[in-house]
């Protein structure tokens, strides 16, 4: 198969739905073969059949991102499948938010930083040992947010989770770029997928956060997927440390 990702072994996390699912079904079009995995299998097979639609290869794995040793089946699994992993996006998440700092609460910081900042540091270092071993180098795309780079109000846990992303992300890229593993993440702003359908853009009290986004809405989707396709690609083969805001220019503001 042709394309910019053509006989890449892959895995995706948090490849059930949102920006997961559709980085998943866009890498399998551009040719890499995916590990799709996520905890549901229903919107796992779901995410395997869009994949098919698109005339790529996907396979769904049942994981939980906050295992340790579910994290290490996936990479084994994604190495049996394949022969090898040479590409990964972590982007299993979780948000929180909706009180000020002062009423923010341990058990949404436990499970806040279990999934979006222990799962990637675990993910990380699995796919990066995984890679080392195989000696030929890969790229790994870290799910991040323009709250990686800036604070919003009434998402302490959330801010704070995005920016260990970010710290990650950029001392990962300085231990291993020597080694030919590449580290790189992207930062979104407003995306509309499930764990957003709490914000409708129509909505009269949600108008003001659309309008400071220079491009006038918000993303869906498949606003995200090429950048997560370009940092995976060889085109990419000299960025490494990056946090690639993909925002609609919100952060220039």
């Amino acid at each position: 198969m042709s394309g910019q990702l053509a006989g890449k072994a892959a895995l995706v996390t948090g490849a059930t739905s949102g920006i997961g699912q559709a980085v998943a079904v866009e890498w399998a079009r551009q040719g890499a073969r995916v590990l799709a995995v996520g905890r549901r299998p229903e919107q796992g097979a779901e995410t395997v059949r869009l994949a098919a639609e698109a005339g790529g290869e996907a396979v769904f794995f049942q994981a939980d991102m906050t295992r340790e040793a579910d994290i290490a089946a996936m990479v084994a699994e994604a190495v049996a499948r394949f022969g090898g992993l040479d590409i990964a996006f972590n982007c299993a998440g979780a948000g929180t938010g909706g009180v000020k700092f002062a009423q923010s609460t341990l058990e949404d910081y436990e499970a806040t930083f279990a999934l979006n900042v222990r799962g990637v540091w675990l993910c990380m270092r699995a796919e990066i040992r995984q890679m080392l071993e195989q000696g030929r180098g890969g790229a790994i795309v870290n799910c991040s947010s323009i709250q990686g780079h800036i604070a919003l109000g009434r998402s302490a846990h959330y801010t704070a989770s995005k920016h260990a992303v970010e710290g990650y992300t950029k001392a990962a890229a300085a231990d291993h770029a020597a080694d030919g593993v590449r580290i790189n993440a992207i930062a979104p702003g407003i995306v509309l997928t499930p764990m957003m359908a709490f914000f409708d853009p129509d909505d009269p009290k949600n108008r003001e956060a659309v309008r400071r986004y220079p491009a006038k809405r918000v993303a869906q989707a498949g606003d995200v997927v090429g950048a997560a396709v370009f940092l995976a690609s060889d085109a990419a083969q000299y960025l490494n440390g990056v946090s690639l805001p993909v925002d609609g220019g919100y952060l220039v503001m």
